[in-house]
């Protein structure tokens, strides 16, 4: 899944530990002395829904990491998690419009919940169309990158996109897609990224 992976995050989609913050998070930590642990400059703040975002500052580089403590699940995780199983359905060519409909609608929930709490600007709309746009760009990047022949095995193969939907409609039997987002978001709180799993 690496490749659909790298679609991803050419399209933007799932971020990491981040170095220089963006103004949000400066804005954010405006009145939050750094102090001297171990010996490194960090400062946390505790948000509201439990989200704890942390800093450390070394050799004059800030990186901001963020972690949802809520227990229902970090935001933008799950967005990354179903944006993944769209591109599969999609550059796997499995056609699964049952599946392709609950992972569109749980995507435009989560952009409007995103939309609403995120840190750094984001709207509804700017997700649904990389939701829609991203089959195509895996397909575009997998030509680019004359790897076709590991897209195909990435959808067909142990492990694949094949099981990984089979375990999609498991959890489905056990908790409907509506009632894993309805879980999700039930906690009004920034939209992080982290913890994923």
């Amino acid at each position: 899944m690496g490749l659909i992976v790298a679609a991803l995050a050419s399209l933007g989609i799932g971020s990491a530990a981040s170095a220089q913050p963006s103004d949000e998070f400066n804005k954010l930590f405006a009145n939050t002395p750094w102090q001297i642990v171990d010996g490194v400059e960090t400062r946390e703040l505790k948000l509201k829904g439990n989200v704890i975002v942390q800093q450390e500052r070394v050799g004059g580089e800030i990186h901001t990491m963020t972690e949802d403590k809520s227990g229902h699940g970090a935001v933008m995780c799950a967005l990354q998690t179903y944006l993944l199983f769209l591109a599969m359905n999609e550059a796997c060519h499995i056609n699964d419009d049952e599946t392709r409909s609950s992972l569109m609608s749980a995507v435009s929930r989560i952009g409007e919940f995103a939309e609403r709490n995120s840190i750094e600007p984001v709207t509804q709309r700017e997700i649904l169309d990389r939701a829609e746009g991203i089959g195509a760009q895996t397909l575009k990047q997998a030509i680019a990158d004359n790897s076709l022949t590991r897209l195909e095995q990435e959808c067909t193969g142990p492990q694949g996109f094949g099981e990984a939907l089979s375990e999609l409609r498991k959890m489905g039997a056990r908790k409907s897609l509506k009632e894993q987002v309805d879980d999700l978001l039930s906690v009004e709180r920034p939209a992080v990224d982290g913890p994923c799993y």
